[in-house]
């Protein structure tokens, strides 16, 4: 079994999320983990499962799509986050685990482990734990000196394993900044607008590429992965993914499963 890592993005807003969902309902993976590190392609929102449920979603999806960014319901769960390229995206599948092995361990983990990538970076105060007012809250995400948060994680488990997708904020564009603030508001959810920020308001020198490149180091040393090319049967299927907004990952690829 092998630990394999995939740097740089795989398409459009649509592909880059529908690749995991697909990855992840590989009976029998080649790997026992695999991971994805890229800086997205485009303008998107991801949604989640549990965005649907609010009344606004139609509203917050045409916000999204008159914004420019592409309305995406993601597979992992969590609340609605927006990014483009100045952000840095994170897949991380593993096809030991099970729905026994879901829990905050996991994005205990992985928060410490990012924070110690971000330490790295520069004079970065990162730490782990929700600020007040964040979009997409959680116990585990990761901020800047308790003010700001930088990194968001979501989880999905089934049958075949699990998606561990992680959303790092490198430069947070005006753009970003006013969806995330207009989308929230739609889905009725409260936010603190001082709370989105982005690694470079803190250390100006740094890209999304640079921290993209450190991720990628990180995990190479931490779990001894080899670096590999993406599946290609993976990829040209995901590449056929088309539908109305909001996209729905999950929708697609059970209804068109790889075959062959």
């Amino acid at each position: 079994m092998n630990n394999l890592l995939v740097s740089g993005s795989a398409g459009n807003a649509i592909t880059e999320l529908v690749i995991p969902a697909l990855l992840l309902r590989t009976p029998n993976a080649p790997w026992s983990q695999l991971v994805h590190v890229y800086v997205p392609s485009g303008r998107t929102v991801a949604f989640s499962g549990r965005d649907l449920r609010s009344p606004g979603i139609a509203e917050a999806t045409a916000i999204a799509r008159a914004a420019g960014f592409e309305p995406v319901v993601r597979s992992p769960g969590g609340r609605m986050v927006a990014y483009d390229g100045g952000a840095v995206v994170i897949d991380h599948l593993d096809s030991t685990t099970d729905i026994r092995h879901a829990g905050a361990s996991t994005f205990a983990a992985n928060a410490e482990a990012h924070v110690r990538v971000l330490r790295g970076l520069g004079p970065i105060d990162a730490r782990v734990g929700e600020v007040p007012g964040e979009y997409c809250p959680g116990e585990f995400s990761v901020n800047v000196a308790g003010e700001v948060k930088v990194i968001g994680s979501a989880q999905r488990v089934t049958s075949t394993g699990s998606l561990f997708s992680t959303v790092v904020q490198v430069a947070v564009s005006d753009e970003v900044h006013a969806v995330i603030t207009d989308v929230s508001k739609a889905l009725g959810y409260e936010l603190r607008e001082s709370s989105i920020a982005g690694l470079a308001d803190y250390e100006p020198s740094l890209t999304a590429s640079a921290v993209a490149e450190a991720f990628v180091a990180d995990y190479r040393a931490r779990l001894g992965m080899t670096l590999a090319e993406m599946p290609g049967w993976a990829l040209a299927h995901a590449s056929t993914a088309r539908g109305e907004a909001p996209f729905h990952v999950d929708d697609w690829t059970r209804a068109h499963p790889v075959t062959g």
